[in-house]
């Protein structure tokens, strides 16, 4: 008699549905990167930045869910944010990567951001909005607010 041995516990390689993409954003602006996956759990990420890792912190926020890989970039108006980012995902069966290239410029659009507009605090929006404005170079909106008296 010849007995089988059936692993009920078959395990998916992980894999990139949607990968990172190349991207420019302009200073100031928010900078996030999403990749979403598929694959058994237990899956284990790893991000970086010009082949050097990167995790959690004062610089970047790291959100991973059963099936979506994100990063966002907390200071993107430094020249450093700009780079390759790379996303690496794996398990018990498999793993991939995904790369993204990240360019920074100076925008010449007027039109506030729209973080100024979504955010609900008073003073945050304040802020945010001097610091786009330094930033961006518009200091015509920083003094015509002043002089209509908007934000005083």
């Amino acid at each position: 008699m010849t007995s089988v041995h059936v692993d009920k516990a078959f395990k998916e390689p992980v894999r990139f549905i949607k990968k990172l993409e190349d991207t420019s954003v302009i200073v100031g602006q928010p900078l996030k990167i999403v990749c979403t996956y598929t694959g058994s759990q237990r899956v284990h990420v790893t991000w970086k930045k010009d082949d050097k890792l990167i995790w959690a912190s004062y610089q970047y926020n790291v959100l991973t869910t059963d099936s979506t890989c994100s990063l966002e970039v907390l200071y993107s108006d430094r020249p450093a944010a700009a780079g390759k980012y790379s996303c690496e995902i794996s398990n018990e069966a498999g793993s991939d990567v995904c790369h993204a290239h990240v360019s920074l410029g100076k925008g010449t659009s007027t039109n506030l951001p729209t973080a100024f507009h979504s955010s609900a605090n008073l003073l945050s929006n304040f802020f945010y909005f001097v610091r786009w404005c330094i930033i961006s170079e518009h200091f015509q909106h920083l003094l015509r607010c002043c002089m209509d008296r908007e934000i005083l």
